[in-house]
């Protein structure tokens, strides 16, 4: 019988791109994609007898049904609300923890988390994935918990600026030679999809980190964002001095600090740096980030 999966909440980038995964493995299951709208749901999906849109929220938990599925996939969502990013990763994970509970068939919790988020103190916002892996750790009989590397299409503003007058591409990962972990979506998809139906075969709670094939610094960046649009960029580094005005343009004020503080844990001498090293449980992908920006760049010109 094809296994029965949960993915909450299924609007999510994580979650979406391995619903579709999901859906064209051979093994065909049955997966339930949960929504705060259902109606967001995409067509391909909704078109497939393997798949259905339920309503719910994590946040109030009304809704939250995960009877009769084998695994569910929880990826922790930010709030830019205002609400207190511990208020609310505590609220979230407690309602999906007496989701799971309330039913039995669930034998495994795939949980998204972060590199960096075993730490408890100058992690910024990541502390949402610390509060929401201690307190799901053993709430299934298999606990696997997945740290991915930043996602490629976070750098797709890059060729927005690239197609600009002059091109640029203002960069917050410095020195310009600091190369940090990165994956692309299909990467993730993949890899979350295989756990989701096989399991890890480990211990649990079993922790990994998933990389793509390689480290990334802001020149490579650069370089991969040229390959990709054509136009050669000028560098612009955003020192650390520079990061809240920079990212104030986009972070809510309430939660730019925490933004910020997560920045710099990645950064030379940040607690997370130590975290990018590879170990026996780390995962690779395949996808190298030009071939990301090669597909999004398409995408764009397409639009």
């Amino acid at each position: 019988m094809p296994l029965r999966i949960a993915v909450v909440p299924a609007s999510t980038k994580a979650g979406r791109e391995t619903i579709r995964q999901l859906l064209e493995t051979e093994s065909k299951p049955f997966v339930r994609g949960i929504y705060r709208d259902p109606s967001k749901a995409p067509s391909d999906f909704t078109q497939n007898p393997n798949f259905e849109a339920t309503k719910g929220d994590v946040g109030t938990g009304a809704g939250l049904d995960f009877s009769s599925a084998d695994a569910v996939f929880y990826i922790p969502p930010p709030t830019y609300d205002g609400t207190d990013q511990g208020e609310w990763a505590t609220r979230c994970a407690e309602n999906v923890k007496r989701a799971t509970q309330d039913a039995t068939s669930v034998k495994r919790l795939l949980l998204f988390s972060a590199l960096g988020a075993q730490h408890d103190h100058d992690i910024g916002i990541l502390r949402l994935n610390h509060i929401s892996d201690t307190i799901l750790k053993d709430v299934a009989q298999e606990v696997i918990v997945v740290r991915p590397g930043f996602f490629h299409d976070e750098f797709a503003h890059a060729l927005e600026e690239a197609r600009a007058d002059p091109p640029v591409f203002h960069t917050w990962i410095t020195p310009v030679d600091h190369k940090i972990p990165m994956v692309s979506l299909k990467d993730i998809a993949k890899v979350c999809a295989n756990t989701l139906l096989a399991g890890s075969g480990k211990p649990s709670p079993h922790c990994f980190k998933l990389f793509g094939p390689r480290h990334y610094s802001a020149l490579d960046v650069k370089e991969a964002v040229e390959q990709a649009t054509g136009r050669k960029v000028e560098l612009k580094p955003v020192e650390r001095d520079q990061l809240a005005g920079f990212f104030g343009q986009q972070i809510p004020q309430a939660h730019l600090q925490e933004f910020v503080d997560m920045v710099i844990a990645v950064l030379p001498g940040g607690i997370i740096q130590d975290d990018f090293d590879e170990d026996e449980s780390t995962v690779r992908g395949d996808i190298e980030l030009v071939d990301t920006l090669r597909e999004l760049a398409a995408k764009g010109t397409d639009k």
